[in-house]
């Protein structure tokens, strides 16, 4: 990585641009030259980098602003207001305002002239030769598929660490924004390209060098990428962007969209819809009415949200503390800010599965996700989080009612798809919940979440095959994961590979040593090669006193393979009866019961218990499927 070349004070800024101190202040003030204080201040020291300077002077020479109209989400002006003949800081108008304030020594200022006729007569030539630009400004890419893209966090070049928030929250809204798209456009989810960014040891939000970007690029797997930069124009904020290919040195699309922090819904309309017109995509109006929260709340919602994502990665509680308490102070901000409880509600709910299944926690995700669809009914997330208090009290029609209403709102969406697979895998209709995941992948939502999602429900289907490659996947996203090493493990035990389980085992051994989820597998492993002292060695650990769905996947087939059959049946029928009670989730699904390739299983037909829980389980699923299989 090259260091950034930084200009230090006002005088070598003025050097570097061949302006004096006063025209340079005075670009600053009306153009937006991007010059950073160090603390923010007016009077503070001064500084800038030299490649912003140079992206900001080769904006200076397409720029379209839209000057003090103002604008509705779509880009248009807004009713009431007629639209100008021509944008007021148009390059015709000035260009040779420019060139007028060019400071010349009084021995070469007959060239002045010289210099506007000569800006002029590019101008007209600029104006002859695009003409057929004037109503789609970006020039229009042919692609023979669907362009993937990557958005980039945005780099917060103000110096305003207030503004900090939107380096994800930006990137977050305009990658779910270009999601609607997904029929023309591939997009990553921001979980993605925040991955590949960290894995190449960079922090999302900071600059990167144009080598950093041809990495990233490679790592996400996009072919084009949105870099976006916050600064400031005057008293106004602006997003500088600009759209690239992941190999190529020079910009495809380059442009800004000034506003207010309060505006930001509408600059990202904007630099989205600037986007598909480069590849020749309908352009949107974007969602329905946000749910509109003052910006002191936004801040708050926004932060947590940043908090949250890397909670999800480590689970660390003082991070899950940190997350509340920035919801609950977004709530108090702006107590009609449905986003604020429906942020508490999702931290709840990560509180009540991941620490100790607390009901204070169920009760307060209840109350919050309740309240956040009574301020907004029709919103997409609000319907989902009503759905998950009513699968909490296994009301399940009517969490796939809201989860359906959900869908019908928003189908582009990625939370939503991820959701409603992750509901259709919960009761038991794996084939859907694997089109539902697929659609995630498709679409960009590529993370080792969802791939293991997928693979469970290809794994409890008997598709090995299909399991194991998803697996694959996820070690590839995670090879330090030890979990995704046992998952990939058991599935080498059904396809009856043990020594490339065995390996597998050992590799993750070593990342989480004497981990009871290792010594389950390897139980199963002795298992599978018919030994059953070591297979019940192993177990032993995982045997919580007394009957229990707890690692009820490994005890029931481990049974079963020893020829312990009544012991087998028993595991089996209480984790149906008891599963949601203890864990609330569903197990041992009819598909997994009928699953010929599982030779654990396998071994328990003809049993008459186990032929009874078949046909009962069939029954169940034959209603469920018929209930919630056409979402």
């Amino acid at each position: 990585m090259c260091a950034r070349e930084v200009l230090q004070s006002w005088k070598e800024i003025s050097a570097y641009l061949g302006r004096d101190v006063r025209t340079c202040r005075r670009w600053e003030e009306h153009l937006g030259l991007p010059v950073h204080r160090l603390n923010g201040s007016p009077k503070a020291r001064v500084m800038a980098y030299k490649d912003e300077i140079d992206r900001w002077l080769e904006i200076k020479l397409h720029e379209r602003e839209p000057g003090d109209v103002p604008w509705d989400r779509t880009g248009a002006p807004a009713s009431g207001d007629a639209a100008p003949a021509a944008p007021a800081s148009s390059l015709f108008t000035r260009l040779p305002a420019f060139l007028r304030s060019l400071r010349l020594p009084p021995s070469l200022e007959f060239l002045r002239r010289w210099y506007v006729m000569a800006g002029l007569a590019c101008a007209l030539v600029v104006g002859v030769a695009g003409w057929r630009f004037i109503n789609n400004p970006s020039p229009v890419v042919p692609t023979a598929g669907r362009p993937a893209i990557a958005v980039l966090p945005l780099v917060n070049a103000t110096g305003d660490q207030g503004l900090d928030y939107l380096g994800e929250s930006v990137a977050d809204h305009l990658i779910r924004d270009l999601q609607r798209s997904a029929d023309h456009l591939k997009v990553y989810s921001f979980a993605v390209v925040a991955d590949a960014v960290r894995k190449l040891g960079l922090e999302p939000g900071a600059p990167l060098t144009p080598d950093d970007l041809t990495a990233v690029g490679a790592r996400a797997g996009a072919d084009w990428l949105l870099v976006a930069y916050l600064t400031r124009s005057g008293s106004r904020l602006r997003i500088d962007y600009e759209l690239r290919g992941a190999k190529a040195p020079t910009p495809l699309l380059t442009d800004h969209a000034p506003g207010t922090e309060a505006e930001m819904p509408v600059l990202e309309d904007r630099v989205a819809n600037s986007v598909r017109r480069v590849f020749d995509v309908p352009t949107s109006a974007g969602p329905e009415a946000l749910m509109a929260c003052s910006v002191q709340a936004t801040r708050f919602y926004e932060s947590a949200r940043a908090v949250e994502r890397k909670y999800v990665l480590s689970l660390a509680p003082a991070d899950l503390d940190k997350t509340l308490g920035l919801f609950a102070q977004a709530r108090d901000a702006d107590p009609g800010c449905a986003l604020a409880y429906l942020g508490l509600g999702d931290s709840y709910q990560f509180r009540f599965v991941y620490e100790g299944r607390d009901p204070e926690a169920l009760r307060l995700m209840n109350e919050n996700y309740r309240r956040a669809y009574e301020i907004s009914p029709d919103r997409a997330e609000t319907n989902v989080g009503v759905a998950w208090t009513a699968y909490f009290v296994e009301d399940m029609d009517r969490a796939f009612a809201h989860l359906k209403k959900a869908y019908e709102l928003d189908p582009s969406s990625l939370y939503v798809l991820t959701q409603i697979g992750s509901f259709l895998q919960s009761v038991g209709v794996l084939e859907r919940s694997v089109e539902y995941y697929t659609r995630v992948v498709k679409a960009g939502g590529a993370t080792a979440d969802v791939f293991w999602l997928r693979a469970w429900s290809y794994e409890q289907m008997g598709f090995y095959e299909s399991a194991l490659a998803d697996y694959d996947k996820m070690i590839e996203l995670e090879p330090t994961d030890f979990g995704s090493r046992c998952q990939r493990a058991r599935v080498l035990i059904l396809m009856k590979r043990y020594d490339a389980a065995a390996a597998e085992l050992a590799m993750a051994e070593t990342f989480s040593p004497g981990d009871p989820l290792v010594g389950a597998v390897r139980a199963l492993l002795a298992a599978g090669r018919g030994d059953p002292k070591a297979a019940l060695a192993a177990l032993g650990p995982s045997l919580p006193p007394g009957p229990s769905v707890r690692r009820t996947y490994y005890v029931s087939r481990v049974y079963a393979a020893l020829g312990m059959k009544a012991q087998a049946i028993d595991n089996i029928e209480y984790a149906i009866g008891h599963a949601f009670e203890e864990v609330h989730d569903y197990a041992y699904f009819f598909p997994v019961l009928n699953n010929r390739r599982d030779h654990f299983l396998d071994r328990l037909r003809g049993e008459r218990r186990f032929d009874e829980i078949l046909r009962r389980e069939e029954h169940r699923y034959a209603d469920r499927l018929e209930k919630y299989g056409g979402l």
